[in-house]
């Protein structure tokens, strides 16, 4: 009947088919409209309609075509001489369905959610690298879908994406100090903040007691050390249960321990044996040199073994062992615990 009004649109005097078609074509900007999801410079766009949003207008048609068909013929009449109308206005709903807003969020995090990634130590050149760490970021998934709910019903056209920033355990400021040793070159670098600051030309584990091999750190540092026979019963069955600080120990003026058992920085008098394969598998130095890696290096440092060039047993000049090329990233724990690595 005339004065029936939906969304806007005079509706009066169409069949239902032409009024439904008259409301689509009203809401369709509202179902068309461009609403953007936005977070730092990213954008993603959507319509209401790829999301599945669905007005009303069918429903509302037949209620105005129900409203008139309400309407008595006396009253009709009336209508016709007086020139009154139906009165019928309703607007159209959209509906916008949490499971299609839902999905499109959730497929926004699948591609944009970042797993944090710990900073690193990469040596397999035989020198050290520092991977940096990432920071990691996760879509919270329910409060993006509310704010993106928000904008549809609100008319808006963009919503922020709701991100958690996740940190990573480890970052580079846990390889400030990194030391490298070099088994067969037989030297010892200092890395500061990526870059090597130091080298000392230091003795490792001989063929048959090999220095470990792979990732360690500073576990304690030791100042004028005891030496305690770590083999009474076996190559150390000539030597005393224990030797105090002083010119005799084996230890030197400082000991450094790594997390490998019973292996560490030492001082050594035993200066011939410096740039060869001469210990039980600690890393010895000259006692000045130990004393300045004391006082620099910090516990918890860490500390990358590996070998590096031929094996240079001590009294042979010819090289012997693996070289370079068969170094991995192990440790020899059995070996480790049986060579204190005192070098007496």
């Amino acid at each position: 009947l005339p004065g029936a009004s939906i969304a806007g649109v005079d509706v009066g005097g169409m069949d239902r088919d032409d009024a439904i078609a008259a409301v689509k074509e009203a809401v369709a900007p509202q179902l068309t409209r461009e609403v953007t999801v936005a977070y730092e410079g990213k954008t993603w766009s959507v319509t209401p309609e790829e999301l599945g949003a669905r007005s009303d207008a069918r429903a509302a048609v037949d209620a105005a075509l129900a409203a008139s068909e309400d309407v008595t013929f006396v009253e009709k009449a009336r209508m016709r001489v007086l020139g009154e109308a139906l009165e019928f206005e309703r607007d159209v709903a959209v509906r916008y369905p949490r499971k299609g807003i839902r999905g499109f969020v959730a497929g926004i995090a699948s591609s944009f959610d970042r797993e944090a990634r710990d900073a690193s130590l990469d040596y397999s050149t035989g020198w050290v690298e520092i991977v940096d760490d990432r920071r990691g970021r996760k879509v919270r998934l329910a409060a993006t879908v509310s704010a993106l709910t928000d904008a549809l019903e609100s008319g808006t056209d963009r919503a922020e994406l709701v991100v958690e920033r996740v940190d990573p355990e480890v970052t580079t400021d846990a390889f400030r100090q990194v030391l490298l040793v070099h088994i067969g070159e037989n030297k010892l670098y200092l890395y500061e903040d990526g870059e090597i600051v130091r080298e000392w030309t230091v003795a490792t584990g001989e063929p048959d007691y090999m220095t470990p091999t792979g990732l360690f750190h500073v576990t304690e540092k030791r100042y004028m050390p005891t030496w305690v026979n770590p083999a009474p019963d076996g190559w150390g069955a000539s030597m005393p249960a224990s030797i105090p600080p002083g010119p005799g120990n084996p230890l030197g003026v400082r000991a450094i321990n790594w997390s490998a058992p019973a292996i560490r920085f030492h001082g050594t008098s035993a200066l011939y044996s410096l740039g060869y394969n001469a210990s039980h598998g600690c890393v010895r130095m000259s006692n000045a040199d130990v004393i300045e890696l004391y006082d620099i290096v910090e516990v918890g440092t860490p500390i990358v073994s590996i070998v590096y060039g031929p094996l240079r047993p001590l009294g042979s000049s010819i090289p012997a062992g693996p070289t370079a090329e068969q170094s991995a990233d192990s440790t020899d724990d059995a070996r480790a615990a049986e060579t204190e690595a005192t070098d007496a």
